[in-house]
């Protein structure tokens, strides 16, 4: 799908103030999307994703609230027929998922708090499951000389849970409710994290809440929270203060890697071949009283030092947005999608660069700090890689519920992360054949003796924007890669990096045309109804577009996105791991020659530790015709005759209960 259809839809949808945040059209329907835990309910792309600015002064305080009365001023309401409610409190109440938290180390915590302790409430799990937070903490009117531009400030202290669909808000009135308008409270956090390690002072959030109150001389706010089940939220010391005149604000800063796309993800790893013209892109919003002029994106990126590439050159591209205006938030949104012109930049050499990228305009910026951002990525010849190599956790089909059943205990459950591929040179060719699939399989000892087969399936956006258009017409090309033999995951494996090779379908044959592809993995054996994970990369899925993780739960057939960044690597060619760790799993060295043969060949094993292995060989079916038991200390060389058998496709493999190591043979 090409851009021009992206902005033409946004032409036409009314981004509202009252939610304060921009949001991307293009989204398949909802029933494509799993209503489970762990995944997003509402499918509208919230870009809305404030910056911090720590213990930073706007101007003059209009009103401080620091709880040492307790909830004197405060009104706690629970819409849930329960007593999980908004508290004050001066300590932390823990729960099974928060042992380890303490309270908030806010400016003034010793004289108290206030606290939604969603864990504490749900340990143990009720019998009717867990329950999620409805509950609001309100002031009384705060009365405030009426001015253009006003700011909230508090300290607080979030772990998000457990569905991006849930909302911690901060909301707005000047009519007693009857009318509001909403603000993201917790800084655009993704699902299972955290805002803050908690150090003294606490992390202070700063909301421009001008499009409500704007020359207002009172109103009342709401600390909200609906759908969170475990973790907590703390606040303190809030404040109302005046703000600036002139603030220009990058929101949303985005590397458009595959622009022509609805839905294209971020790399933190991308083969130089495979590199298309890059914009910078990004929501800017006019936080100021005062319209402004000139308002663009600028943006520098650096060949870096590293230890691949040597010293960098430095800098080796400068671009910038066309210049426009943004009118204060008091007369309209404040918001704009803006684009960097051409020419793009595309690398000339391998190695690591970073982008640096402002906003700015024709006014002197009263309130520095929130209108700067700096990415890093890394051109590589063979690897494509999501993640940011910061990854922990883990996330798969065990994570997921449908139909009250979890997933990862069945055969046939899948799992995966999207793709773009477009050559410099032309649709397929060798530098577009996939060669392996890397996983980073988490720590989960149930990962073990799970059998799993990598696949990439041919995905299509298009048939997200037709009137009968679905996530499973998306998926209608099918698969175009997979291994011929499956794996079974060993316990050497878990927290490592996995690379399983790539040998059957078309996309190995003749290379992948451009387009979006789902890379992943099939269960093809649960060991007992144990799942598959791999670890997850929080930090760089911040930045990750929606829809381009998908599953599919084989007891309920049908593909559905999760918001998530799973750790999951496609390479191209003999994978060389530029910038990135790989742990190799095996300390023997196994050679086959020649190969290919004519069913005569010579198997080579290696090892400088006694070890034993069963050796098995398999035809294209899986149909074992050959089965051996070899002890190894120092090199073990046997001659293998596969004559007496047709022609084709085999697999050697060596394995025992630490390792499992395969070889393709093709016999003439």
């Amino acid at each position: 799908m090409k851009k021009i259809y992206f902005f033409s839809l946004l032409s036409l949808i009314a981004v509202s103030i009252s939610a304060q945040q921009a949001v991307k059209p293009t989204v398949p329907p909802a029933e494509d999307n799993l209503e489970i835990e762990d995944v997003r309910n509402d499918l509208e792309t919230n870009f809305y994703s404030k910056r911090k600015y720590s213990n930073k002064a706007f101007g003059d305080t209009l009103f401080y609230e620091d709880f040492r009365a307790g909830l004197a001023g405060w009104t706690v309401i629970n819409n849930n027929p329960n007593n999980f409610v908004w508290e004050w409190n001066t300590v932390y109440r823990q729960g099974a998922f928060s042992g380890t938290r303490t309270e908030i180390k806010s400016t003034t915590a010793g004289n108290g708090f206030m606290s939604l302790p969603s864990d504490f409430y749900n340990t143990p799990t009720p019998s009717t499951g867990r329950v999620g937070m409805d509950t609001y903490f309100q002031s009384d009117t705060i009365f405030i000389t009426p001015t253009p531009s006003v700011w909230v400030t508090y300290q607080q202290y979030v772990r998000f849970c457990c569905n991006s669909g849930n909302r911690l808000v901060l909301q707005v009135s000047t009519d007693d409710f009857v009318t509001f308008t909403e603000f993201d409270a917790i800084d655009g956090l993704p699902v299972n994290a955290g805002n803050t390690t908690n150090t003294v002072g606490g992390a202070t959030n700063i909301i421009n809440i001008s499009t409500a109150v704007a020359n207002a001389p009172n109103f009342k706010v709401r600390f909200y929270a609906e759908g969170n089940g475990r973790y907590f939220w703390m606040i303190d010391d809030f404040a109302v203060i005046e703000g600036v005149e002139n603030d220009v604000e990058l929101r949303t800063p985005y590397l458009e890697f595959n622009f022509d796309y609805a839905y294209n993800p971020f790399y933190g790893q991308i083969p130089y071949n495979l590199f298309t013209p890059l914009p910078l892109s990004g929501f800017v919003y006019n936080n100021g009283s005062n319209d402004l002029t000139g308002v663009k994106i600028e943006g520098d990126i650096f060949h870096t030092a590293s230890a691949n590439a040597g010293p960098g050159v430095g800098l080796i591209y400068s671009t910038a947005s066309a210049p426009l205006p943004l009118q204060s938030g008091v007369t309209r949104d404040t918001a704009d999608y803006v684009v960097t012109n051409n020419p793009r930049f595309v690398p000339t050499i391998l190695g690591e660069f970073r982008v640096d990228m402002v906003a700015t305009s024709d006014s002197v910026d009263g309130n520095l700090g929130n209108e700067t951002y700096s990415q890093t990525f890394t051109t590589s010849d063979t690897i494509f890689a999501r993640d940011d190599n910061g990854y922990a956790g883990g996330t798969g089909p065990g994570s997921y519920v449908r139909n009250s059943q979890t997933g990862g205990t069945v055969v046939g459950d899948r799992f995966g992360t999207m793709y773009v591929v477009e050559s410099r040179t032309g649709n397929g060719g060798s530098a577009n054949v996939p060669t392996s699939i890397t996983f980073a399989v988490s720590d989960d000892p149930a990962n073990i003796g799970v059998e799993i087969v990598p696949k990439i399936w041919s995905y299509n956006e298009d048939s997200l924007f037709t009137a009968t258009g679905s996530i499973a017409a998306a998926f209608a090309g099918g698969e175009v890669a997979s291994a011929f033999i499956p794996y079974s995951i060993l316990s050497t494996d878990t927290n490592t990096l996995l690379t399983l090779p790539l040998d059957n379908g078309s996309g190995v044959i003749n290379g992948l045309d451009s387009g979006q592809y789902v890379v992943g993995w099939e269960v093809t054996n649960t060991n007992g109804g144990n799942s598959f994970e791999v670890q997850e990369d929080a930090s760089s899925g911040i930045f990750q577009d929606n829809v381009t993780c998908f599953i599919d739960l084989a007891h309920s057939p049908g593909w559905g996105w999760v918001d998530r960044n799973p750790v999951i690597r496609l390479n191209f060619g003999t994978p060389t791991f530029i910038g990135l760790n790989n742990v190799t799993n095996f300390s023997t060295e196994f050679n086959i020659t020649p190969n290919p043969n004519n069913g005569l060949f010579t198997m080579t094993v290696t090892s400088k530790e006694t070890v034993n292995y069963n050796v098995t060989v398999k035809n294209m079916l899986g149909q074992q015709v050959y089965a051996d038991l070899i002890a190894v200390n120092g090199t073990v060389t046997e001659q293998m005759d596969l004559t007496q058998f047709e022609k084709g496709v085999y697999f050697v493999s060596l394995e025992n209960g630490a390792e499992k190591i395969l070889k393709k043979v093709v016999v003439k």
